[in-house]
């Protein structure tokens, strides 16, 4: 046992380490792109049991991708899907948001949810889901500019619940712009839903330079 532990160890260089991260964020992102966070530690930490469970998993998970097609390149580089290229999002001063161009299909989400993805759109950095509440005032200026006639206090009450910690509205506003996302981009919602886990900032992975913002 301790010569296949050190032998997968040795491995986590190689094709075991890239399927090892592939499975983490598999698993925990529910994306396959490079995991966010101190998740090398984690990985290390796992004994050898526990790091073949995890690399079974996800080829179960490879499974239910197939006909999906994948490049590796070299040893180093990272396991990448080749999807249809996502759409370039154009998001005007009224928070209208067009697809692939100024005047392309406007994107279908209900005012709320608009709100919360232009939230994360503007913070690629991401956003801790403990720590939401210091984005209130920017949720709500948000959200008042996409239903300006909309009642203050009605849209005060909705954002100060959602930002509440102890409830529980920003987790289930955010599953639901997820299930959405996936509705409207069956082959590349990935790029465009929140994703992360608990303890780490949340994210839409979507490359910034496919963001244009017409102020």
């Amino acid at each position: 046992m301790p010569i296949l532990f050190a032998y997968l160890r040795a491995e986590m260089e190689t094709m075991a380490g890239i399927q090892a991260r592939l499975a983490w964020a598999l698993l925990f992102q529910g994306t396959l792109e490079e995991p966010d966070g101190e998740y090398g530690w984690m990985l290390d930490g796992m004994k050898t049991a526990e790091l073949l469970a995890l690399m079974r998993e996800v080829q179960g998970r490879l499974r239910e991708l197939e006909g999906r097609p994948r490049l590796l390149e070299g040893a180093d580089s990272q396991f990448a899907e080749m999807f249809p290229a996502p759409a370039t999002l154009y998001i005007d001063q009224h928070y209208n948001i067009r697809l692939d161009g100024p005047q392309g299909m406007a994107l279908p989400l209900r005012p709320l949810l608009k709100a919360l993805f232009i939230l994360f759109l503007r913070h690629p950095e991401g956003i801790r889901f403990k720590e939401r509440a210091r984005f209130e005032e920017e949720l709500a200026e948000i959200y008042a500019v996409i239903l300006p006639h909309t009642d203050a206090e009605t849209r005060a009450g909705r954002i100060r619940r959602m930002m509440d910690l102890a409830d529980n509205s920003f987790s289930e506003k955010t599953s639901a712009l997820n299930a959405r996302l996936e509705e409207l981009f069956p082959q590349t919602s990935d790029s465009y839903k929140v994703q992360g886990y608990n303890g780490h900032p949340r994210r839409i992975p979507l490359d910034p330079l496919k963001v244009v913002w017409q102020v």
